[in-house]
Parts: C-alpha cells; sequence; structure tokens
C-alpha cells in the first residue's frame, strides 16, 4: 500500500500558515487561532486512534475485512496530520514547551 504523505501535509500547512499570518496581522485572535489547531488536534486524534483501535481489534479476532486496508491507510493519513499538528502545537505553546523541558533559563535573584 502507497501512502500520501503530501496530501495531508501541503494543506495543513498551508492552513496553519495562514491562520498564524492572520493572528500575527491582528485580524484574528490568538484564541481562535490556538483553537482552530486544537480542535484539528483532537479530530485527527479522534479519526487516527480509533480506525488503530478498530483494526487492533480487528486484528486480535483474525478477521481481514474488505474495508480493513482503507482503514489503515487513513490511519496513517491522519497520524500524519496529528505529527504536524502536534509540531503547530509545540509552536503554540513554545514558552511552556521550553519550560516543561527545562530549557528556559532559571532567573537569579531573591
Amino acid at each position: 500500500m502507497v501512502y500520501d504523505i503530501l496530501i495531508p501535509t501541503v494543506p495543513v500547512l498551508g492552513s496553519y500558515l495562514i491562520t498564524y499570518a492572520l493572528y500575527r496581522r491582528g485580524l484574528i485572535k490568538k484564541s481562535l487561532h490556538v483553537n482552530v489547531w486544537n480542535f484539528i488536534i483532537g479530530i485527527s486524534f479522534l479519526v487516527c486512534g480509533g480506525a488503530g483501535f478498530i483494526l487492533l481489534i480487528l486484528l486480535d479476532m483474525g478477521v481481514a475485512l474488505p474495508i480493513s486496508k482503507q482503514l489503515l491507510y487513513w490511519h496513517v493519513e491522519f497520524g500524519v496530520t496529528m505529527a504536524l499538528v502536534t509540531v503547530f502545537h509545540f509552536h503554540i505553546y513554545w514558552k511552556g514547551t521550553k519550560a516543561m523541558l527545562g530549557l528556559l533559563k532559571r532567573r537569579s535573584g531573591s
């Protein structure tokens, strides 16, 4: 089976750049930008995780349905989308990500 990397990547990357540019120019609020991408990562997780769970159950039961290949394809495509949106998520929450990873410089003083 051949998987398409560009099909999920190009529109997702283009959409992120558009919403980020709109936010930076003050045309939309940061909260809208963040909420859009939180929604997209949530939907990606539900589809990818749900498809993976169904495939796991079918595999465990030894059932091979004709739809299994299509389900696997979409599981992978939404997994690629979720991975890409996770990078955007780290970009949006970069300060918190740095703090979580211990990369923030500690202030000296009282």
